[in-house]
C-alpha cells in the first residue's frame, strides 16, 4: 500500500536572521490592554437603535474550575414588550491579573438552554478585552418567558485555580429591537440560520443535564466513541415541525482531533501523540435509540492552538461564536407526538475523551388543534462509508481517511395546515490526510469537509411549499516544521489556510433567494514552546469575511502581525471592498 502525498521542504524561516526578527516583532507590551476582534457580519446595523437594552449578568470569574455556573434572575423592562424584530446577545469580557491567560471555554444559558458557546483568547503579557455579538432571535420563546417574569440566565467560565488566578470580567446584555428593520439587516450572518429558523419556534426545550453539576455545568460530557448521553422530553402533541440544534466543544485528548494521524505501526513518541485515531468525527443524535442525523463538525481552532500569535488580536474562525449543528427532525414526529416521554441522545462517533455537548429542541406547534397526526415513511441512514489507510516507517509516513455518507428521511404531518410531507437529504464528503517527513520534524495536515443538505416541504403530491438547500465547504491546511532548541524547548514554524464557505438557496412559497458566506484565514509564523507554553514568537494573519444575499453585501478584511492590526477595511460594496483588499495586499507586501 502506498499513499500519494505532496512533497514539501522545511521553510527557510528557521534561519537565524528570521529568529532575531520574530523575537522582536513577537514581543508584546506588558502594560498594554489589547482589544481582540472577530470580523463577522454585525447582527444589526450601527445606525439602528434597540428599543431597550438589558444588562442581565455581571460577574468576575476567578478560580472557578470545578464550580457551578453563575445564575441570576431576570427582570425585563415593562416598556419593551414582545414582539421583537430582532434580539442580539452581547457578551463583553476582559482578562487581567496574570502575564499569561490560557484560553477557556465559556457559555451562556437561558433556563438551561444554551444560546452561546465561546472561547476566550490566549493572552500573553497583556490584559485584554473583547466583545461577542450573536443574533439570538431564534430563541424568542425563551426570551418571551424571561420577559414574563420567569426564568434565569446562567454563565460558566472555568478559570484556573492557580495562584495568582487572574480574572475574567463578564457582562451579558440583551438588545431588543422592535419595528421594521432595514432591508440590509434582516438576515443573519449564517445562511443556515436564515434557512431553518425563518420564523422562531414556539418552544425551545434544552437537551442537557437537568441540573448543572460542579465542573460540567449543563453540559453532557462524552468520553468516547461508544458514549451517548440522553435527556427525556415530552413533545407537545400538536407539534408540526422540529429542529434539533447541537452545540459542541472538544477537549483533552480530542482538542486537536482535526490534526490526528491514523495509527498502525506508528511511533507515537516522535510526534508527541497521545492518541492517533485519525481526524474524522461525527456529531449525531438519536430519538429513542434511533439515529436521526449528524454532522462532521467544523474544525474550530482554539486561541492557544497551533501558534497563539496567529490569534492575537484576530480570533480564529468560529472561536468567539462556536458553530451550532442543526438537524431537521420533522420526519420523525410520528414517533414522538403521543404525549409520552422520549429519549433524545447525543454522541460523537470516532471520538476520544472528551467532548462537551448540549442541544436545543426547537418546536413549532399548531395553535388550531390539540394534536396532529404524523408518520415516518422513508428512512435511509447507512453508516458513513469510511476508508482508512496508513503507512508508517518509524516516525515518518502518512495516513488518510476518506468518508462519504448519504442520508434520506421522509415523513408527513397532518395538521390545520394540511397534510405536509418533509424530505431531508444529506450528502457528506470528507477527507483527512496527515503526512510526516524528515524524522518527524515536518508535518502536513489537510482536511476536506463538504456537505450538501436539502429540506423539501410538499403539500399533497405536487405542491412545493418550500425548499432549503445548504452547501458547506470547510477546507483546512496546516504545514509545520519543528526544530529542537536548548533546554527542551521546541521551535515551530507553521503555515495555515482555513476557510468556511456556506451557500443557501431558499425557495419559500415560490420566492427564491440565495445567501453566500465565505470566511477565510491565512497565517504564517514561528513560536518557541517550552513545557507547552509559548516563550516568544510571532505571526501574521490575514482574515477575509464576505457575506452576500439579495439585499446585502458585506466584506471585511483584517491584516494582523506582531500582535497588532495593520489594516482593517470594511465595505458594503463587494466590488469596492475587493479592490480595497487588493490594494491593501499590494501595499502590505
Amino acid at each position: 500500500m502506498h499513499l500519494k502525498h505532496r512533497e514539501f521542504s522545511i521553510p527557510s524561516l528557521f534561519l537565524p536572521l528570521f529568529l532575531l526578527c520574530s523575537s522582536v516583532h513577537g514581543t508584546l507590551a506588558t502594560d498594554a490592554s489589547l482589544e481582540f476582534l472577530d470580523p463577522t457580519l454585525p447582527p444589526a446595523l450601527p445606525s439602528q437603535t434597540p428599543k431597550c437594552s438589558v444588562l442581565v449578568l455581571q460577574q468576575d470569574f476567578t478560580g472557578t474550575v470545578g464550580t457551578s455556573p453563575v445564575t441570576t434572575n431576570y427582570t425585563h423592562p415593562v416598556d419593551c414588550p414582545a414582539p421583537w424584530t430582532r434580539v442580539v446577545l452581547e457578551l463583553s469580557l476582559s482578562a487581567s491579573g496574570v502575564p499569561v491567560q490560557k484560553d477557556r471555554i465559556a457559555a451562556v444559558w437561558i433556563d438551561g438552554a444554551e444560546i452561546l458557546r465561546t472561547s476566550t483568547p490566549f493572552t500573553i503579557n497583556h490584559s485584554a478585552f473583547w466583545k461577542v455579538h450573536k443574533d439570538v432571535t431564534r430563541y424568542t420563546a425563551l426570551l418571551r418567558r424571561l420577559s414574563g417574569g420567569g426564568g434565569t440566565v446562567s454563565m460558566m467560565l472555568g478559570n484556573s485555580n492557580s495562584k495568582p488566578p487572574g480574572v475574567f470580567t463578564a457582562n451579558v446584555s440583551l438588545h431588543f429591537y422592535r419595528g421594521a428593520l432595514s432591508a440590509k439587516s434582516i438576515n443573519n450572518g449564517h445562511p443556515s440560520v436564515k434557512g431553518l429558523y425563518r420564523e422562531p419556534a414556539d418552544h425551545v426545550i434544552p437537551i442537557s443535564q437537568e441540573k448543572a453539576s460542579n465542573g460540567s455545568s449543563f453540559w453532557f460530557q462524552i468520553s468516547g466513541n461508544s458514549d451517548i448521553s440522553t435527556a427525556s422530553v415530552v413533545i407537545p402533541r400538536n407539534t408540526y415541525r422540529a429542529v434539533l440544534e447541537i452545540l459542541a466543544s472538544y477537549h483533552a485528548d480530542d482538542e486537536f482531533w482535526y490534526a490526528n494521524p491514523l495509527q498502525t505501526e506508528y511511533l507515537q513518541g516522535g510526534l508527541g501523540e497521545t492518541r492517533a485515531n485519525g481526524g474524522l468525527r461525527q456529531l449525531y443524535a438519536t430519538i429513542d435509540g434511533k439515529f436521526v442525523g449528524g454532522h462532521i463538525p467544523f474544525a474550530v481552532i482554539y486561541p492557544g492552538s497551533i501558534n497563539p500569535y496567529f490569534w492575537s488580536p484576530v480570533a480564529a474562525i468560529g472561536a468567539f461564536d462556536m458553530p451550532t449543528y442543526d438537524l431537521e427532525v420533522t420526519p420523525f414526529l410520528g414517533l414522538v407526538v403521543d404525549g409520552q416521554p422520549h429519549e433524545i441522545g447525543l454522541g460523537v462517533k470516532h471520538s476520544q475523551s472528551y467532548w462537551l455537548l448540549t442541544a436545543n429542541l426547537h418546536l413549532w406547534v399548531d395553535r388550531w388543534s390539540d394534536a396532529v397526526e404524523a408518520m415516518l415513511v422513508d428512512y435511509r441512514a447507512p453508516p458513513l462509508r469510511v476508508n482508512p489507510q496508513a503507512e508508517w516507517r518509524n516516525q515518518d509516513g502518512s495516513s488518510e481517511i476518506d468518508a462519504e455518507g448519504l442520508l434520506r428521511f421522509v415523513g408527513w404531518v397532518s395538521s390545520s395546515k394540511g397534510n405536509v410531507t418533509t424530505l431531508v437529504r444529506q450528502k457528506v464528503t470528507f477527507k483527512s490526510q496527515v503526512v510526516v517527513q524528515n524524522r518527524g520534524t515536518v508535518r502536513q495536515v489537510e482536511m476536506i469537509n463538504k456537505e450538501a443538505m436539502t429540506v423539501g416541504v410538499h403539500r399533497g403530491k405536487n405542491q412545493v411549499v418550500g425548499r432549503v438547500q445548504l452547501f458547506m465547504d470547510a477546507p483546512l491546511q496546516v504545514q509545520t516544521s519543528t526544530v529542537n532548541a536548548a533546554g527542551g524547548a521546541v521551535l515551530r514554524n507553521t503555515r495555515l489556510y482555513h476557510q468556511l464557505e456556506e451557500v443557501l438557496k431558499l425557495n419559500d412559497n415560490m420566492a427564491v433567494s440565495t445567501s453566500m458566506l465565505t470566511d477565510r484565514q491565512d497565517a504564517e509564523g514561528t513560536v518557541l514552546m517550552h513545557d507547552g507554553m509559548p516563550v516568544w514568537g510571532g505571526g501574521s494573519t490575514k482574515s477575509s469575511y464576505k457575506y452576500r444575499d439579495e439585499n446585502t453585501c458585506y466584506l471585511r478584511t483584517v491584516d494582523a502581525a506582531g500582535g497588532a492590526v495593520k489594516n482593517d477595511v470594511t465595505s458594503a460594496s463587494c466590488a469596492a471592498a475587493s479592490a480595497a483588499q487588493a490594494w491593501v495586499c499590494l501595499g502590505h507586501f
